[in-house]
C-alpha cells in the first residue's frame, strides 16, 4: 500500500514537473518574435495637415477610422484587448469600457456615421455595441453582427443587415459589402469559431461565442478615391473582378501557415483583380497586447516577415507598379 502511494506521488510529481517545463518553454517561445521593422516596407507618411483630404487612421488589428472632414466611418472598432490566457482558456470576457472611452476621446471619434465589422469574431466586433451606444452611428453587417448589437441593447434603428453586394451611403462615403470567406486558418480548412451567432450575444461571453458570421470584402467609395478593406486573408475566386480601387488594405494574420502559393492567390484576387496601386498592411499585430502597443505575433503563432517576403517576391515578378506600406498607429494618413 505504501509503495503504491509512493508510486502515485512520483507520477504526480513527474506530471507537475512536465507541466511546469511546458509552461516555461511556451513562455520562452512567446518572447521570440520579429520586430515590425524587420518587414522591409516603409511606414505611411503621417498627414501634417489633412485639409480636404480623405484620411485613414489605423488603431490596431483591422480597426480603421476613415474621415473626410465631415463624416467618419469606422471599420471594426475593437479597442478591447484580451490576454493570451483569456483567449486560450475560453474564459468569459467583456468589453473594456475604459479603453473604449479613451479611444473615442483621444482619436476624436465624434462624427461617426457607420461602424462596419469585417466579420463577427471577438477581435473585430466585440465592442461595436458599446460604440453604437456612445454615438449615433449605424452598425452594418450580417445577422451575426446584428445579434452582437442586440445583445448590447443597441436601438433597432442603429443596426442594419446587408445582403451580398448591397451599398449604404453616409455623407460622401459609399459602403459596399461583398460576401467573402475567412482565411482557412483553423481545423479542416475552416476558420476559428465558424458558424453564425443566432441569438443576441450578451457579455460576458466566451471568445468562441463570437462566431464568424459573414466575412466581408468592404469597399469604401468616395468621390476622391476608393479603398478595399480585406480584413481577413480569405478570398472567393473571381468575386472582386470588376471592382476598381485605388488602395487595398490587406490583413496578413496567419497567412504564413497557409503557404506561398496561397498568398500569391490572395494577392491576385485582391490587389491584381481590383487594379489597386497602393497596398496598406493591416491585421499584422499581436492583438493580445495592450491597446496602442504594436508588435508582431510570436513566431510560434505567425511569421508575418515570411509572408511579407513572399509578397515582395510576387511584386518583383510582375511589371505592375504597386507601393506597399505599414500604417503608423493612431496617426492619420492621407488616402487621396
Amino acid at each position: 500500500m505504501t509503495v503504491g502511494f509512493r508510486l502515485l506521488g512520483y507520477i504526480a510529481l513527474a506530471l507537475l514537473a512536465t507541466l511546469l517545463l511546458a509552461v516555461i518553454v511556451v513562455r520562452w517561445q512567446w518572447q521570440i518574435r520579429d520586430a515590425v521593422s524587420d518587414i522591409q516596407w516603409p511606414v505611411s507618411t503621417i498627414a501634417a495637415q489633412t485639409g480636404d483630404a480623405v484620411t485613414a487612421t489605423w488603431l490596431g488589428t483591422t480597426t480603421i477610422l476613415f474621415d473626410d472632414g465631415e463624416t467618419q466611418i469606422l471599420i471594426d472598432g475593437t479597442f478591447t484587448r484580451l490576454s493570451p490566457l483569456q483567449v486560450a482558456l475560453f474564459r468569459p470576457v467583456q468589453s473594456d469600457i475604459a479603453t473604449i472611452n479613451y479611444a473615442v476621446s483621444t482619436f476624436r471619434i465624434d462624427r461617426l456615421a457607420a461602424i462596419v465589422p469585417v466579420h463577427s469574431h471577438f477581435d473585430h466586433a466585440m465592442d461595436v455595441g458599446h460604440l453604437a451606444n456612445r454615438t449615433s452611428a449605424v452598425i452594418l453587417g450580417s445577422e451575426s453582427t446584428a445579434n452582437i448589437a442586440r445583445g448590447a441593447d443597441v436601438p433597432v434603428n442603429q443596426y442594419q443587415i446587408l445582403a451580398d453586394g448591397e451599398t449604404r451611403q453616409f455623407g460622401e462615403f459609399a459602403i459596399k459589402l461583398i460576401a467573402s470567406v475567412h482565411a482557412p486558418i483553423g481545423q479542416n480548412d475552416q476558420e476559428y469559431f465558424p458558424g453564425v451567432i443566432d441569438m443576441p450575444l450578451r457579455q460576458p461571453a466566451r471568445v468562441s461565442a463570437w462566431k464568424t458570421g459573414i466575412a466581408w470584402s468592404i469597399i469604401i467609395g468616395h468621390p476622391r478615391g476608393t479603398t478595399l478593406v480585406q480584413g481577413s486573408g480569405g478570398f472567393v475566386e473571381g468575386k472582386l473582378d470588376g471592382e476598381s480601387v485605388d488602395v487595398a488594405m490587406l490583413a496578413l494574420a496567419k497567412l504564413s501557415g497557409l503557404g506561398e502559393e496561397y498568398v500569391g492567390n490572395f494577392w491576385r484576387e485582391t490587389v491584381v483583380s481590383t487594379a489597386a496601386s497602393r497596398v496598406i498592411a493591416i491585421h499584422h499585430d499581436d492583438f493580445t497586447l495592450p491597446f496602442g502597443e504594436v508588435r508582431l505575433f510570436p513566431k510560434i503563432v505567425d511569421n508575418v516577415v515570411k509572408t511579407a517576403g513572399w509578397i515582395d517576391e510576387i511584386v518583383a515578378g510582375t511589371d505592375e507598379v504597386v507601393t506597399i506600406e505599414l500604417p503608423p498607429f493612431g496617426q492619420p494618413i492621407i488616402l487621396y
